[in-house]
């Protein structure tokens, strides 16, 4: 039995109230005293220094699901405070697979994961919790289901609507993946196949997450000038399928946008005092980060990544898909607004931190081409990030009570600064310098908040009895360190951090 006492710390025990002063004591992967003054004979102990204690951070957005095999430290992860991660986001889980999706997948998911390169795929949610289980990851991993892996399994790329026998399938694949341990289902509306699908399949594959009280997680159809119309579809799935509803992320994109997020908000609040339970996450961030394929009209991937790239190779087609590549990088705010960051090949290397302005000057192409020239070169796992998001609007949604935070990091060679930054980018800028809450409500929001909603029920609290993940740190000095050229820098102010009543991470 391992055995540490902390002593002398102010514990913000993740309900939102107002912090008290006291030791715990941790024993057997839990939490077994909580009171004043202790002692111990046998076991480590622990000096606080009168800074806080909080329950570990629960990332409600991760893109974990091969990092725990290739990243055994985790170290991005652990020195944020975070000791759960929630995978399988955006519309693609690396479970449940056949042999006929596996090359399709690997690029559906590749500027989410990486390039793939072993066998990382698993017959059923059982098998893939079963391996993250064997091995022994630094944070605590659970998993909602990709509907665009499993509408993959059951129509391929097909851009069209299942029929009856399909769409059952579907369904009885989805109640085996929540039976196997699967907290609920997310949706990527941006990502083939994924976009394909039409609201009644939606509504339909939801009430099956509904029936076992799982979560659906949802990258919305749109972000930009239709971002209203897309949340009230969702709004519409939640109603008629009575799931449990969160957007992730929660964002407008493009300056003509900006501002509407407000709306949004409102929409949201109206619909929860109607008894609806609909929630969303946010990373504290102007920028987003996703794969450069989501400025190529969707329609383009029908049939995969070999279609796509057959597609460039036909002048026809070619300008149809170009056509859509100009818009989307004007809704997006211009060439000057696409960073890449990170790309495959070491030929293309030099363009990691570059924006796409710089690139296509570089190469002499117009913006839109050399994008295209870059997927053809580098198939889908260009990753890039998106400067379209306005300050204002990531400050006045974040004081909402509805909001908890995550990271949605990639990683990669140049990765957004909210994959290593984002819960000590909350706590020192948004609850220390600029106050938009109390540091008590921001850490609700972090642990037990997230903790509810994916029904985890033996973490997110420091109570007697509740599993033994913990944060030690210093509100004063708490603080995100890199920055967009500079993102793989480690945040300052957390101290140690236990997972399982395991210390994980302790400042030299």
């Amino acid at each position: 039995m391992t055995r540490t006492l902390i002593k002398n710390v102010w514990i913000y025990d993740g309900t939102g109230t107002p912090p008290f002063f006291s030791d715990v004591l941790l024993e057997d992967q839990k939490i077994s005293a909580i009171q004043r003054k202790m002692k111990i004979v046998v076991g480590e102990t622990v000096e606080g220094n009168e800074i806080a204690l909080a329950p570990g951070f629960i990332n409600v957005h991760s893109h974990s699901d091969l990092e725990v095999f290739k990243n055994q430290p985790m170290l991005h992860v652990i020195r944020q405070g975070i000791t759960t991660e929630l995978v399988g986001q955006d519309g693609s889980s690396v479970t449940p697979v056949t042999d006929e999706i596996v090359k399709e997948l690997a690029d559906n998911m590749a500027p989410l994961a990486g390039v793939v390169d072993r066998e990382y795929w698993w017959r059923s949610c059982h098998d893939y919790l079963n391996e993250v289980k064997k091995a022994k990851p630094a944070v605590r991993i659970e998993s909602l289901i990709g509907h665009g892996t499993i509408r993959m399994c059951v129509m391929g790329n097909d851009n069209r609507k299942p029929n009856n026998s399909e769409l059952q399938r579907m369904k009885e694949i989805m109640a085996k993946c929540m039976e196997e341990g699967a907290k609920g289902l997310s949706l990527g509306l941006i990502y083939p196949p994924g976009s394909y699908a039409d609201t009644e399949e939606l509504i339909e594959i939801c009430k099956v997450v509904a029936k076992y009280d799982g979560i659906m997680m949802v990258h919305m159809r749109n972000e930009q000038d239709r971002i209203l119309d897309s949340l009230d579809e969702m709004i519409r799935v939640a109603k008629e399928s009575k799931v449990r509803l969160h957007i992730s992320h929660l964002k407008a994109l493009g300056p003509a946008n900006w501002g509407k997020v407000r709306e949004a908000l409102k929409r949201i609040e109206k619909i929860n005092s109607e008894g609806l339970e609909i929630n969303f996450g946010q990373y504290p961030y102007d920028a987003a980060c996703t794969g450069l394929k989501v400025i190529v009209p969707t329609w383009a991937y029908e049939g995969g990544e070999k279609a796509f790239q057959n597609r460039l190779s036909d002048k026809d087609e070619y300008d149809k898909v170009l056509s859509g590549v100009n818009s989307n990088i004007k809704k997006r705010g211009g060439a000057e607004k696409i960073l890449i960051a990170t790309v495959r090949t070491q030929e293309n290397s030099w363009m990691s931190g570059k924006d796409l302005g710089f690139i296509a000057k570089k190469i002499g192409l117009p913006p839109g081409e050399a994008a295209l020239d870059l997927l053809k070169k580098e198939g889908p796992s260009v990753v890039a990030v998106y400067f379209a998001i306005s300050s204002d609007d990531v400050a006045y949604i974040m004081k909402s009570p509805l909001q908890t935070i995550c990271t949605d990091g990639i990683v990669g060679s140049h990765p957004h600064p909210r994959t290593y930054g984002s819960f000590p980018r909350v706590l020192g800028k948004y609850v220390r310098e600029l106050k938009l809450m109390r540091l008590e409500e921001a850490i609700r929001k972090m642990t037990m908040e997230p903790a509810r909603r994916l029904r985890l029920w033996d973490r997110g609290i420091i109570r007697e009895g509740m599993s033994a993940d913990l944060v030690l740190f210093d509100p004063e000095t708490i603080i995100d360190k890199n920055s967009y050229l500079d993102p793989k820098a480690y945040p300052e102010g957390i101290k140690a951090v236990w997972v399982l009543g395991d210390l994980k991470y302790k400042e030299k």
